[in-house]
């Protein structure tokens, strides 16, 4: 039998139709958005979740292209299929350092539909050019307008850094996106997707009536695939890779569970797999992580550095609904950042409080994220972490703790002396993304009744409490009297695991291990 075709860096919706890819129907949501919630939305979701086949499969909804929606769920929904004008503007195209460029691109996606209605308006500002677009299709047509900004916030986060491109580039856009909340009579549907919010965006300032229906649980299941989508929609592409590698499909769809299921995007917590990796997934036959591979998250590093993130705060941070709506430019810390770019998510919702418990998603975003920050807490050199990873992955593997601090040992001792890891919180990072980068689940001041534990490493066997002691004088013994003293070992007493004890001192002088016991 003929292997399905996959979209796999497709994002046109009607690509997808006429050559045969696999789609999964979303266009149930597509008619509810459309015609029975407002006409003036945003929807905040990671990239590479689907913004822009939403997009795309919204523009060709409006243009009436009922061919293209034969057998889907909106074909029994929609009687009129009336057609539109759309604009649909993909600013992901403007996507540049340099603000001309970005002026350039602009301008050339104004020229195009320009043309469509014989217009010549180059002398006037993007924000006339775009009214005069809307005032005359509308006329022209007898139809109010849909504008579509896929993307949105695409060109600004590139210059996340660089506060004199970003703020030109923002007066660009201000400009652009100001003469929207004035149309409201010529227009029929206004849709905005990106990553984040900017109060200084006037995307926002001024289209007061726009909804943020990002963590609204009607359309928590909008963008990626559903646990019931999966089964339903890839039974026989999960049987063919198990076939492949000899195993039943129950675990094939338990690894793809744990590689990349676990977003959630609304107090409903309904399960979200990420829908770029299950496509390349069935497309390869292969397991990878392929969301982190597209593209480096160098705006996430931006954001860590400019709130000074600590890794320790990485798990089981609590927010109120309020917090994941504050704009980026207001934040004061890095964490609604994190869970609008895909980093973290919501893990738990507590309806009294109205409190979220944030954490990371899945196995692919763990490994990723900690691989991709290992260059801020660890060595520059990518070689040089590629074989601690290595050293300290074999270790792990034989559940040998001796040779993986043996490892880690010799890693600090080569490492610049001008490197932050001076203080016993630098040493427990470094041991945290050294172990979490290789998929040992790895936490650092762990809190009980009597203190905090300063790192537990979780094997698929063991349960490791480590103690560190920076200082001339202690000694490993020290270490693991407190690790008794303060009952550390308690919280874990019922996991079946073994549990081991492991004293460490840390020679403040030299910056790495001295020594380290360790004691079942």
């Amino acid at each position: 039998m003929a292997r399905r075709r996959f979209p796999a860096g497709v994002q046109d919706f009607e690509r997808i139709r006429t050559d045969g890819f696999v789609y999964v129907d979303k266009t149930e949501y597509i008619y509810d958005l459309a015609n029975n919630y407002g006409n003036a939305m945003f929807l905040s979701r990671p990239r590479r979740f689907g913004k822009s086949l939403l997009c795309s499969t919204l523009r060709h909804y409006f243009q009436g292209h009922k061919e293209l929606f034969k057998g889907l769920a909106i074909e029994k929904l929609e009687k009129e299929w009336i057609e539109y004008p759309v604009f649909h503007f993909d600013m992901s195209q403007c996507k540049h350092d340099n603000p001309d460029y970005v002026a350039q691109s602009l301008d050339l996606i104004l020229s195009n539909f320009e043309k469509k209605y014989d217009l010549s308006n180059a002398q006037l500002s993007f924000g006339d050019r775009l009214k005069m677009l809307i005032i005359t299709a509308h006329e022209r047509t007898g139809n109010r307008a849909v504008l579509i900004f896929d993307e949105y916030d695409s060109p600004v986060l590139n210059v996340i850094d660089e506060p004199e491109k970003m703020d030109v580039i923002r007066s660009i856009y201000n400009s652009f996106y100001g003469p929207v909340k004035n149309m409201a009579e010529h227009l029929r549907f206004v849709f905005i997707t990106g990553i984040t919010k900017f109060s200084q965006m006037s995307i926002f300032s001024t289209i007061n009536h726009l909804t943020n229906i990002s963590m609204q649980e009607k359309w928590e299941a909008i963008c990626g695939i559903t646990a019931e989508e999966l089964e339903v929609n890839f039974k026989e592409d999960i049987a063919s890779i198990a076939e492949k590698y000899g195993v039943k499909p129950e675990e094939i769809l338990q690894r793809l569970r744990d590689r990349y299921d676990g977003y959630h995007f609304g107090p409903k917590l309904i399960d979200v797999f990420n829908p770029f990796s299950l496509v390349n997934t069935f497309s390869a036959e292969e397991i990878e992580n392929y969301w982190f591979s597209s593209a480096t998250p160098s705006a996430l590093i931006k954001v860590l550095d400019k709130y000074n993130f600590q890794l320790s705060d990485i798990e089981n941070t609590q927010l109120f609904k309020s917090d994941f709506d504050l704009p980026f430019d207001n934040v004061d810390s890095a964490i609604p950042i994190m869970y609008q770019s895909g980093y973290l998510t919501i893990k738990d919702y507590d309806f009294e409080s109205d409190i979220y418990t944030l954490g990371i998603p899945n196995q692919e975003v763990h490994s990723g994220l900690y691989k991709s920050l290992m260059p801020r807490y660890l060595s520059p050199s990518a070689s040089d972490n590629r074989s601690l990873l290595i050293a300290a992955k074999k270790a792990m593997v034989a559940d040998d703790i001796d040779a993986a601090l043996i490892a880690a040992q010799k890693y600090l001792s080569a490492l610049p002396y001008d490197l932050s890891n001076k203080t016993e919180r630098d040493f427990e990072t470094l041991l945290r993304v050294m172990f979490d980068c290789i998929g040992i689940e790895t936490n650092t001041e762990v809190r009980n009744a009597r203190g905090r534990c300063d790192v537990v490493m979780k094997s698929r066997n063991t349960i490791y409490v480590i103690e560190l002691k920076i200082s001339s004088t202690a000694t490993v013994d020290d270490a693991l009297a407190q690790i008794d003293e303060k009952n550390y070992l308690i919280p874990y007493w019922n996991d079946p695991r073994r549990k081991v004890k492991v004293g460490v001192t840390v020679d403040p002088e030299t910056r790495t291990i001295k020594e380290w016991k360790a004691v079942e």
